[in-house]
């Protein structure tokens, strides 16, 4: 299991700086064999059969990537438009409200009535912290958002599971360790950084640490909200990868996070 997700790891990394560039991308006349190079690439991985289930993760993992850059690429085209921002905001924070009432709705536990709630208004929080950063500073900061908390996932694991060593909340997360939080955090600043300079969207060392910060801290809250529903996932939309909530816990707090860092 462990070799498998740090090969959908190392997979994910340049994906996402793939994805993050989509704009430069949009100005190739070869946009559309870069794509096909991605998904033989993916189809190669599928072919390894060294560990199990690797091939609904690969796959997944590339569908998931080109999905994503579909919308960014819609943003970019109609970034004159904020209607279309709206959509496909509107769409993502109906569908995971929908994907939570359906997780909490199944749970047998009767904490599922408190943490419903809470879980549906941090959603809705979240979601008004996408819209507010889209309206102050454009698409380029849904990008940063998004990318930031995917360095960070990417990397705490990698770290967390080479370097291993004591866990943070064994309680609320079994397998999150120091190491994966310290390596994720380090890691995630230095790609966001750069990433930033690439999209002259300038951001600086402490943005980019409070970003990784409060990715982490959003991936610990759907953590503890899972264990106290007692599931696993918050759904299974996405297979091998678990619910859409599952895949983006970390963006909704990392987009407060970069509503609120400003004024920390």
């Amino acid at each position: 299991m462990i070799g498998e997700k740090l090969i959908i790891s190392f997979y994910n990394i340049p994906l996402c700086f793939l994805i993050n560039a989509f704009w430069v991308l949009l100005t190739v006349p070869c946009f559309g064999r870069i794509i096909h190079e991605i998904y033989k690439c993916g189809v190669m991985a599928m072919k390894i059969q060294l560990f199990s289930h690797l091939r609904e993760r690969v796959l997944s993992s590339v569908w998931m990537t080109l999905f994503l850059a579909l919308l960014l690429g819609i943003v970019y085209l109609f970034q004159g438009s904020q209607k279309i921002a709206y959509v496909i905001l509107f769409g993502f924070v109906l569908g995971c409200l929908i994907e939570w009432g359906y997780a909490c709705f199944i749970s047998t536990t009767w904490k599922k009535y408190y943490i419903w709630p809470l879980g549906s208004v941090f959603i809705l929080i979240g979601g008004m912290a996408f819209l507010e950063s889209f309206n102050t500073k454009g698409w380029t900061s849904w990008i940063v958002i998004v990318a930031s908390s995917i360095f960070t996932d990417t990397f705490a694991y990698l770290c967390g599971s080479l370097i291993k060593g004591p866990k943070i909340f064994p309680s609320v997360s079994a397998a999150k360790t120091y190491s994966g939080a310290i390596g994720g955090l380090a890691l995630s600043c230095i790609c966001t950084v750069t990433l930033g300079a690439f999209l002259h969207h300038p951001i600086g060392w402490g943005s980019a640490a409070a970003l990784s910060v409060f990715a982490q801290l959003g991936d610990f809250l759907e953590s503890w909200a899972k264990r106290h529903l007692e599931i696993k996932d918050s759904g299974n939309w996405i297979k091998g990868h678990g619910g859409v909530i599952d895949r983006t816990d970390s963006w909704w707090m990392t987009a407060i996070g970069y509503g609120i860092e400003p004024w920390i």
